[in-house]
């Protein structure tokens, strides 16, 4: 007999966390809903929801467990069980843990794909090993870190425009259109209500074209608008008097720095015009609330990301838009629910070890800044670490690679890379395939949904759940004070095993037996133990959530134990515009700028070879990063990666729309479609991220990563990294363009 049925679900297709409704028929999703009645998608659903099915059931996921029996690339492969992967796989990491030390094992983690994606972490800290590197940093990481410097708390990036109440809306650097499609429903509903829209993106965007102000800037150079902007706000004294003189650190000297900042000077270094800067600065300081939103472009600016972040928070503060109703919001985490930072257990990490994570030294917010940002923020919201280490205490890429290959500053033999296609995700990647192909790595394992051009690498290759094979629960990282939970729509067909089961599995055969509960749903039952519910309760609620009282202005409450107003989680418990913790670790306390060392001012030599401006990127809404590029409908409506370019640029290179180019740097070329467009600048192109994946697994193909991938063409030079962080710099590369066959 046909059963039929509806289970309320969270999609996981990306962080936004929308609440669906799952039809199954006979163990099947034959259909997804939007959930009219969930507490924050209120019934919204995009293409991704609509169609998760065919993703789920696409022919070519992974079904079962393969070891490799040929060599790396070549595509011969024995299946095995999975009890029998997780004994070699053990026995391996034991013995590489016994001759060169725990810290020779790495976790390469990815993108979001469910909320128990860093769970690794856990397995990680109790292995004893320092070293996961993921996309973290160029993600929300510097956002993360500038903020919580800042103000004590961040990323602010669950601060919903509210309309009739929000007055002015900045997207800086993103695309909710198609990366948060509810946030930008809501801030189009601000617009018809009043509220202005300002956009400040390279590209003339589907925002761009219904913002009430487009600033075209030059990639790269977003740190010295902000900047401008503060100098337009300082000068002018359109900042919040009372709040600057009572609730920030360093005003004075933020004075003195954006002088050399003027909106004349600022207009030469990013082609902004002058009084554009100047009206769009007047523009957000005049309008209560504001709300400038992150932007995962603000990440990618290598040696510019964190002091362009820290100049954003600065924006937002000074000009009284901290934690009030439509505008930014320091939410905090749940005081009812625990976060993943909680289940992390970094503290079973020992302090000698901690010291080894490669890059400690030279990026310093990964290890002592951690460690400093840890205790204020604590103060103030009561967790033992808020942050998490996936964003906050990570190995920049870069440096992965290069351990790797140069086995300094001591060996890496074995990485554990889960839904992460890091040959098509990280920059630079010719350097990452010598380093996934290289001898010194005695173990690649992969956790995956399909065959990935990484997978093709490894020795092992096990098969992961989607996300409508396991349940969830999302406190979106700790940034929101809430806690949501979804059913499993159906269980896992064949050997495939979600994220908590495969590290569950490897633990318990390495000695950590006592931190792994049976199930994902009984590991979700600990982080609702302040709650005193269980997952079952809660899931099969009529409300599956738990939602904390809105509460604003909360660093003016008085705090419990001193009758003083709790402040802000920093160490002076103000916000910080000059930072005392970059100043103890010996960085610039201030936001500043300094030019990308590849652009066409920081090396004019090379622009006359490479005379246009690379960015990269581009989220549409049909797919996140790599996932969904599998399925049908997105290959009709994408058959090839494009490069858009303006007409004037392609008729001077005799490039017609179209035609097939190739995109070139000093670090390679790739080869995409023209597709003409006037909402470039003349002097940018902008190319798709691409692998195609229906093309051959095994080499030299790798799924076409060659062929069209826009990281073989991007650059990670540690030295052009973010000093404090070693986020690289993805977009601003020099390139040329020219007809493919010339």
């Amino acid at each position: 007999m046909e059963q039929s049925h509806v289970k309320r679900v969270i999609c996981c297709h990306c962080p936004m966390a929308c609440g669906l409704l799952a039809h199954i028929e006979n163990e099947k999703v034959v259909k997804l809903t939007g959930d009219p009645d969930h507490a924050i998608s209120r019934g919204f659903i995009c293409v991704k929801g609509e169609r998760a099915a065919e993703y789920h059931d696409h022919p070519d996921r992974l079904d079962y467990p393969l070891k490799r029996v040929g060599r790396r690339g070549e595509g011969k492969w024995e299946r095995i069980g999975w009890d029998q992967a997780m004994d070699e796989i053990a026995e391996k990491l034991r013995v590489l843990r016994d001759r060169y030390g725990p810290e020779s094992v790495a976790l390469l983690h990815g993108t979001f794909h469910g909320p128990e994606c860093g769970i690794g972490i856990r397995f990680l800290n109790l292995f004893g090993s320092p070293n996961s590197s993921g996309m973290g940093i160029p993600c929300a990481g510097p956002a993360m870190e500038a903020e919580a410097l800042t103000y004590g708390f961040g990323p602010t990036y669950i601060s919903p425009p509210v309309p009739g109440v929000t007055q002015c809306v900045v997207i800086w650097g993103s695309r909710p259109s198609a990366s948060q499609p509810p946030v930008w429903l809501a801030i189009q509903a601000c617009k018809e209500a009043g509220a202005k829209v300002i956009v400040i993106d390279p590209m003339k965007t589907e925002e761009a074209e219904a913002a009430d102000l487009w600033l075209q800037l030059r990639p790269g150079t977003d740190g010295a608008l902000a900047l401008g902007w503060l100098h337009v706000i300082v000068e002018e004294e359109l900042y919040d008097r009372d709040f600057v003189k009572q609730w920030t650190h360093g005003f004075e000297a933020l004075r003195e720095r954006v002088r050399d900042y003027p909106p004349e000077k600022v207009e030469a270094i990013t082609w902004v015009p002058r009084a554009q800067i100047a009206e769009a600065a007047r523009v957000f300081a005049r309008h209560q609330p504001a709300i400038l939103n992150w932007g995962v472009a603000n990440a990618q600016l290598g040696r510019n990301a964190i002091q362009t972040e820290r100049a954003k928070a600065i924006l937002r503060a000074i000009t009284g838009k901290l934690d009030q109703m439509g505008g930014t919001l320091l939410l905090g985490p749940p005081s009812r629910a625990r976060i993943m930072p909680d289940m992390e257990l970094y503290d079973h990490l020992s302090e000698a070890q901690r010291k080894k994570k490669i890059g400690v030294d030279r990026f310093r917010l990964h290890g002592e800044g951690y460690e400093r940002l840890s205790r204020a923020m604590r103060r103030v919201w009561g967790k033992e670490r808020l942050l998490s280490q996936l964003w906050a205490a990570d190995v920049p890429a870069p440096l992965m690679w290069r351990a790797i290959l140069n086995e300094d500053p001591y060996p890496i033999k074995a990485v554990l890379i889960q839904y992460h296609n890091p040959l098509g995700a990280s920059a630079n990647g010719g350097i990452v395939y010598e380093a996934l192909k290289s001898e010194n790595l005695e173990l690649s394992v992969v956790h995956e949904l399909f065959m990935t051009p990484t997978a093709e690498l490894a020795d092992y290759v096990l098969p992961a759940c989607h996300w409508l094979e396991k349940s969830a629960f999302s406190s979106f990282f700790g940034w929101a004070n809430m806690a949501l939970v979804g059913d499993r729509a159906v269980p896992p067909r064949h050997e495939r095993h979600n994220d908590y089961e495969l590290w569950r599995d490897l633990g318990r055969r390495l000695g950590q037996e006592a931190y792994w509960p049976e199930t994902l749903e009984a590991f979700w039952d600990e982080m609702l133990r302040p709650a005193g519910i269980s997952f079952h309760q809660l899931v099969n609620s009529e409300q599956p959530w738990i939602l904390e009282p809105p509460a604003f202005q909360k660093y003016a409450e008085p705090d419990p134990q001193t009758g003083r107003p709790r402040g802000f989680g920093t160490p002076t418990g103000k916000v910080e515009i000059a930072s005392t913790i970059l100043e103890e670790l010996g960085y610039d306390p201030l936001p500043n700028y300094e030019e990308p060392p590849e652009s066409p001012v920081g090396d004019p030599e090379l622009a006359r070879q490479y005379p246009l401006i690379l960015i990269t990127g581009g989220t549409v809404i049909e797919c996140h990063h790599q996932g969904m590029r599998q399925v049908r409908f997105f290959r009709e409506k994408y058959p090839h990666p494009e490069v858009r370019i303006h007409p004037e640029t392609a008729a001077r290179l005799n490039i017609a729309d179209g035609d097939w180019v190739y995109i070139e740097t000093r670090r390679g070329r790739i080869r995409q479609r023209a597709r003409l467009t006037d909402r470039i600048h003349p002097r940018v192109v902008q190319a798709d991220r691409w692998w195609y994946p229906e093309e051959p697994g095994p080499e030299p193909h790798l799924h076409g990563f060659w062929k069209s991938n826009v990281n073989v063409i991007t650059a990670d030079d540690p030295e052009a990294c973010d000093p404090m962080y070693g986020t690289w710099f993805n977009r601003g590369n020099l390139c040329r363009v020219y007809k493919a066959g010339e």
